[in-house]
């Protein structure tokens, strides 16, 4: 059915006209009454049936025409899209390969910041490596130096208690003064070190201020006057008893200023102290301390230079009045420590003065009620310490065995001595002993390992616990804790002098019983 149907749509019209023409010739041939009016007919629907051919071509010829030029646009579009899609196909070229080229850029800039990263955790590691071996270093050298120095140390303190002709006294002095200076050099240094790398803690404890400046003009006095220069302290009136801050640090920066009054003022030349309490804010009250002077003077060039590290004004008084030049550079780092300041004035030939600024929490009281402190004075009641229970000294560098001996027999006090933690363990038994004064650094067993003995000795025994103070030439951050986490209940660093080894023996042996008389 669908090809006839399409045959009659696509030829019907000539099969009519075929038709048509057909009757018309028979028409004309055959021949009736009524020939002539059907041959008009006739030749009028062939007429008609061509105009509609007609009409019909050239309407498909006319659709043919357009399906034509239809189709041209399509192929010229269908060319400009292929145009246009080749042109878009350059650009995504293009920007795929400016996205390869940023993707491998990126990859070689992670690349590079990986190998960035790499080489400064290398740096890292080896900066920290080298700040540990110069840590382990000036460990060593610190507690190798405390060791033999506790030795010289003490052994002056304990002549200048016996009878001594002049000559004598003299060269123990110049002893004395010398190890004290030695002392002071190594503190600095690991001083200095403490604060480049941030490590200096301070404390808030409760302290008196003119205590702490008696204790400064008693240990300088004597200083004072061998070089023949008058020292002296005024205090304002209406101080405070009580302030709460560093005391030794506190202390450690007025020693310095003035040491160094006192060594850069020649003989008749005077040095003075004046304490003094400012404004009041924020619940802290603003006190300073004042040094002057009448020595060499400052030259106003080098004001500004002489705090720092390793500096002094000129390098002639390096040669005439010794000293490193880090005095002035860590008491300035503690006062920034500490948000105080120190400022200078001064006038070449006529002298200096240093102000120490502080801002400090205060504890009100009745200033006239203060008692001073008395520096280097010892009470001793001998017939008390004698009938004490002895003292085990855990030590086995001989020539503190032979300081601290001297200074219990000065005292009173009767001991024993251990030459390495071992011996001591064998030593020791619960009730025995008062006290126990152990060295760290031993042989055979060290004085952290024996205290964890002693310490596990007595929770089986269910005994009371000794003090156990260490006696040790190990001096940096983190060493007291050490010793205190091993078991010990507190610590004095090598080298001390007899008022210090009485202070802490006396605290000690209050807090324990009654002494017991010796049979």
């Amino acid at each position: 059915m669908v090809p006839l149907k399409k045959i009659l749509c696509d030829y019907g019209l000539y099969i009519i006209l075929v038709a048509s023409m057909v009757r018309a010739l028979l028409t004309f041939y055959m021949g009736n009454e009524y020939r002539d009016e059907e041959l008009l007919l006739a030749i009028v629907v062939i007429a008609l049936i061509m105009a509609v051919i007609y009409v019909h071509w050239e309407t498909k010829k006319a659709a043919f025409a357009h399906a034509l030029g239809l189709t041209h646009v399509a192929h010229n579009l269908a060319q400009s899209n292929v145009d246009i899609a080749k042109k878009l196909k350059v650009k995504t070229d293009a920007k795929q390969e400016v996205a390869d080229r940023g993707r491998e850029s990126a990859e070689d800039a992670i690349q590079f910041a990986e190998k960035g990263r790499a080489s400064a955790e290398d740096a890292a590691l080896v900066s920290e490596k080298a700040n540990k071996a110069k840590s382990d270093f000036l460990a060593s050298m610190s507690h190798e130096i405390r060791t033999p120095m506790n030795a010289i140390i003490g052994l002056t303190h304990i002549l200048l208690t016996t009878k001594l002709d002049e000559k004598q006294k003299q060269c123990v002095d110049v002893l004395q003064t010398s190890s004290e200076g030695l002392m002071r050099l190594i503190n600095d240094l690991l001083d200095i070190d403490r604060m480049e790398s941030q490590d200096i803690d301070l404390e808030d404890a409760p302290f008196s201020m003119t205590s702490l400046l008696d204790q400064v003009i008693s240990v300088m006095s004597v200083r004072a006057k061998q070089k023949g220069v008058n020292l002296v302290i005024h205090y304002e009136s209406g101080l405070y008893k009580t302030y709460i801050g560093d005391s030794g640090r506190i202390r450690q920066i007025v020693l310095n200023l003035v040491g160094n009054a006192v060594k850069f003022t020649e003989a008749g030349g005077s040095v003075t102290v004046f304490f003094a309490n400012g404004g009041k804010g924020n619940g802290k009250k603003q006190v300073t301390v004042t040094v002057t002077d009448t020595g060499i003077g400052i030259p106003d060039d080098k004001i500004g230079i002489i705090f720092g590290k390793f500096i002094q004004a000129d390098s002639s008084i390096t040669r005439k009045y010794g000293g490193t030049g880090l005095g002035l550079a860590i008491s300035q780092a503690l006062a920034k420590r500490m948000g105080a300041d120190i400022t200078v004035t001064s006038v070449v030939g006529q002298g200096s003065s240093f102000v120490l600024h502080l801002n400090l929490p205060v504890e009100a009281s009745d200033s006239d009620n203060e008692k001073h402190y008395q520096e280097n004075i010892i009470y001793l009641d001998m017939q008390a310490n004698a009938g004490r229970l002895p003292i085990l000294l855990v030590e086995d560098y001989e020539p503190n065995v032979l300081v601290a001996t001297i200074m219990f027999n000065n005292f009173g006090y009767r001991y024993e001595v251990a030459r390495n933690g071992q011996e001591a363990i064998e030593r020791f038994s619960p009730g025995k002993y008062s006290i126990v004064l152990m060295d760290v650094e031993m042989p055979v067993m060290d004085g952290y390992e024996t205290t964890r003995h002693i310490r596990g000795f007595e929770k089986a025994k269910d005994s009371p616990a000794i003090a156990i103070i260490a006696m040790t030439a190990h001096a940096m951050k983190g060493d007291r804790e050490k010793c205190i986490a091993s078991g010990m209940d507190d610590y004095i660093a090598k080298p001390f002098n007899p008022y210090q080894l009485q202070a802490i023996l006396t605290k000690y042996l209050k807090k324990s019983s009654p002494p017991k008389i010796a049979a």
